[in-house]
Parts: structure tokens; sequence; C-alpha cells
């Protein structure tokens, strides 16, 4: 196949810009157009010399002269590089099939062979950084240790102790994912307008690498637990991940639910008021099925829904503060210190609350009182301009009213010389215009010419490609008869003389007389 040798140019066209869609009909050099032809030789010139490659486009640009600059370019970089042919601007603008197809198997001969070692090194952006990080850190562990007075102002900076700080890590708050609908709406919103950003959670910003390096860290250790897990047990429960996280989770609180059980006997045997024991009998409820039945006749989906739905989370946590409040204590004002001061911050939330809601609320009309504004000085603006021409047209006019009469000829004598230019524009651009129109003739009448005299020399390669194949089929095939002729004359006695072989034929030829004249009677 002819474009063989041209499958390193379609590689380089696919590997270089991923989202090029070459369109299907391109299946050689042939039915190659300008813009793939310029694009093609730009991103080989690319591979091969990157600092020749990287000052040009392979974008070509609508304007005439600037296709021209562009294709003149190509071809200086081409001809730097040692190619011999015929090259420049109208090789990439005017192409043709056999310019093209030489050029591009002259670059793509020229592409860089890349080692095995190259090959097996992993592409994309972080394979690159890492790279980078490991040649810089070779480079400055191969350069010498100096003492302190001896070191210029790079060894400082590389060498000096002064910018080390030791790897302290904070908790960072960071974003969920806002397309998930099982996020409340309140949280999605304090994540896009109201959650800082990392570089601003930090009271020191040399904590902020050895943060995320941390936060980063248990995040993989968390997904590699949870694979580790899934992989040795969630797959031989034969669950989905979904429903083994929701057995998990019911496990959990068949747990708790034990707990709270074990707690209300103990404190029962141990002749604890009544009073103690109910509140740890309230929230032993919020895991039983709804009706006054026990937890253990039902299903896990039951127990799982009744313990995350049907108990409020406010009477929950007040039934163990009163749990917490009816234990015994050994120090009764310690308890109430504490009582007190969690009321009193509960009171602070709640009126931060409130303050944070009246907020919200008083941005959302400020955003919505500056969108107004804004629409309304837009409006203004634009009707300020309007006036402002207006204006300038009419202090012109103003200017001119006192000497109208010489005016109006002054205007009159300027639109005389514009029609008369237009008219001496008009006539050269027409003389201009049938010239290069007769060279337009000439030149697309040369092409013709050449494309005809091209298509009868490509009929005659055809003919005679055609007459090569038959005469190399032809002589195959003689040549299997000569092979077939050879073997039989191999194979035939040796012994035989000649006079046998002529008295054989004589007798043949008596025989078939002797049947001619027996034929002859017969008719």
């Amino acid at each position: 196949m002819p474009g063989q040798p041209l499958a390193g140019v379609f590689y380089i066209l696919c590997c270089e810009c991923p989202k090029r869609e070459i369109p299907e009909e391109v299946q050689s050099v042939r039915h190659f157009n300008t813009d793939i032809i310029v694009e093609a030789v730009v991103r080989c010139l690319r591979v091969i010399n990157p600092s020749v490659g990287s000052t040009l486009s392979h974008v070509l640009p609508p304007g005439m002269s600037a296709r021209f600059r562009i294709g003149t370019s190509l071809a200086q970089a081409c001809q730097d590089l040692g190619y011999t042919g015929e090259v420049g601007y109208q090789t990439f603008l005017y192409s043709s099939e056999p310019d093209i197809r030489a050029l591009l198997i002259f670059l793509a001969e020229k592409l860089p062979r890349h080692s095995q070692e190259d090959a097996d090194q992993p592409a994309g952006k972080s394979a690159v950084l890492q790279r980078e990080i490991a040649t810089k850190i070779k480079q400055q562990l191969g350069l010498p240790w100096l003492p302190p007075s001896c070191r210029t102002a790079a060894a400082k900076r590389s060498q000096s102790l002064c910018r080390l700080h030791r790897f302290h890590a904070q908790s960072l708050s960071l974003a969920g994912d806002t397309s998930s609908k099982s996020i409340a709406p309140e949280r999605k919103e304090y994540w896009e307008r109201y959650l800082p950003f990392v570089s601003t959670q930090l009271p020191h910003a040399y904590s902020l690498a050895a943060s995320l390096l941390e936060r980063n860290a248990s995040d993989l250790s968390a997904v590699q637990e949870w694979e580790a897990e899934w992989k040795s047990q969630g797959l031989a429960s034969r669950l989905s991940p979904e429903e083994y996280r929701s057995r998990k989770r019911q496990r959990l609180h068949k747990r708790i639910q034990d707990q709270f059980r074990q707690c209300s006997q103990q404190l029962g045997e141990n002749n604890v008021p009544s009073s103690s024991t109910q509140d740890l009998m309230d929230m032993l409820k919020a895991f039983t099925v709804e009706g006054g039945t026990d937890q253990n006749k039902g299903s896990r989906f039951t127990h799982a829904q009744k313990f995350t739905h049907q108990q409020d989370p406010q009477v929950l946590t007040e039934q163990m503060q009163r749990a917490a409040e009816s234990l015994p204590k050994k120090d009764t004002q310690d308890a109430q210190a504490e009582q007190e001061e969690l009321s009193s911050l509960q009171q602070q939330i709640e009126d931060m609350e409130r303050d944070i809601q009246a907020l919200a609320e008083s941005t959302k009309l400020l955003h919505l009182t500056i969108s107004q504004v804004g629409e309304e000085a837009g409006k203004l603006q634009q009707q300020c301009d309007e006036k402002e021409n207006l204006v300038k047209v009419k202090k012109r006019a103003v200017e001119l009213l006192p000497d109208a009469e010489n005016n109006l000829v002054k205007l009159q004598t300027m639109v005389d010389s514009s029609t008369q230019r237009m008219v001496n524009l008009v006539g050269q651009w027409e003389t201009h215009r049938v010239r290069l129109m007769d060279e337009y003739r000439e030149l697309r009448r040369l092409q013709q010419e050449k494309e005809d005299e091209s298509s009868r020399w490509m009929k005659d390669v055809k003919d005679l490609y055609d007459k090569i194949r038959s005469a190399a089929d032809e002589a195959k095939r003689k040549e299997e008869l000569y092979k077939q002729l050879v073997s039989e004359y191999e194979s035939l006695p040796k012994d035989v003389s000649r006079a046998a072989y002529t008295q054989r034929i004589l007798e043949i030829v008596s025989n078939i007389k002797k049947q001619k004249e027996d034929i002859t009677k017969v008719n």
C-alpha cells in the first residue's frame, strides 16, 4: 500500500493532538487537504526539533498573506533539516500528491527512534512532574556541601536551614461531591459560597503542604482499606457494595442496641432509681419496631429504617442528657457547672444560627439589588452614549451654520472629489481585474493541461503495471510448465533409443492413415 511508510505521520497526528479527528475518508496522502498537510508537517517538526516546531502554528489563518508566511516558514524549516527536494509555500498551499508524499516520508524518517527505556516510562502530567522532581533532587544531591561562609546566593537558598519547618499537619475542611442528591441543599450552599480556601484555613502557610499530604494519605488509606475489605469479605458475601455497607451499618446499630440493653440491665441490678433507667429504655425504643414489638422480630432493613428515620435526633440527644444526669454523680457542683455551660453554648449556637439566617437573607436581598442597579446603570450608560453622539452631531451642525453657503460648496466639492476618486479607483481595478482574470485563465489552462498530462501518465503507468503483472503471471506459469516438463523428462526411461521412438511414430502415422481410408470408405 503506498500509504504504509507514512504510518508514523498518522500516529503523530493522533497522539500529539488526541482531540484531532481525521475524517474516515482520509485513507492516504491523496485525500489530505491543506489544513491536514500543514498540521502534519508542523507536528512532525515539533517532535523532530521542538525549538523550531514550537514557534510554528499548526492552524492556518484565513488571511492570504499570513498563509504565505506560514508556508515560507515551513519550507525553510524543512530545508534546514536537510530536505533536498523542491519545497516552497506553494508546496503546502497548492499541494500535489508526489511532492507531499516525498516530504512526509522525509519527515517520517527524521522522527526520533525512542529507546526501550523511554517507551516503558509512563506518560502523563503526573509522570512528567515526578521525573522533574527526581531530576531536581539528583541535581541538589550532586552539589557539594559548603560551609556557610563560602556559600553563594544560590547555595544559601538550597543548603540553608532557615526555610525548613517541622512537618505539622492539621485537619482541613474540603467540599464533597455537589452532584450527589443525598446531600442537603444547605450544605451544598455552604460549600459553594462560604467554605474558605484551604490556604486560608491554616494559621501558618508552611503547614499547608503537610496538611494536604496528610489528608491525601488518609483518603488513600481509607480507599485501600475499603478495597481490601471488599475483596476479602465483600465479594464473599455476594452482595453489592451498597448492600454490604447497609448490612455493616445494621450490625453496628445492633451492637449499640445490645450495649444500651446491657447498661439498662446493670442499672436495674444495682437498684438505680427508675427515672435513671427510663431514659435508657426510651433510647432503646429507637432501635425497636414501631408498635412495641422487639427488634429481634423483623428484618434488618426494618431495624435500620426505624433507627434512622423514626427517632428524632433532638429527642435522642435530650434522652441521652437526661440519662447522663440521672446517673450517680460524685460532684454535683461540677455537673451543674457543665450543665450551665452546655445550656449557654446551645444558646450561643441558636443565636449564631439566627444571625446566619438573617445574614443569608440580607445577602440575597443585596445581590438582587446589585443586579437591578447594574441593569439600570447599563441602560443609563447606553442612553448617555446615544445622547453624546447626538450632541456631537448637532454641535458640528451648529458650528457650520454661520457660513452655510461656503460649507455647502465645500461639502459639494468633497463629494465630487470623492466621486471622481471612486471612478478612478473603479477604472484602475477594472484594468487590474482584466489582467488578473487573463492570468487566472492562463494558469487554469496550464493546470488543466498538467492534470490531463498527469492523468495520461497515470493511465500509462497503470497499463504498464498491468502488462508487468500479466508478464509476471505468464513467466510464473511458464516456469511451472518448465518444471513440470523437466520432471516428466527426468521420469522417462533413458535406455530407449531414437530409432524406437521413430518406429513408434511411423506406426501411429500409418494407423491414422488407415483409419482415414476406412472412414472414407464408410462415407
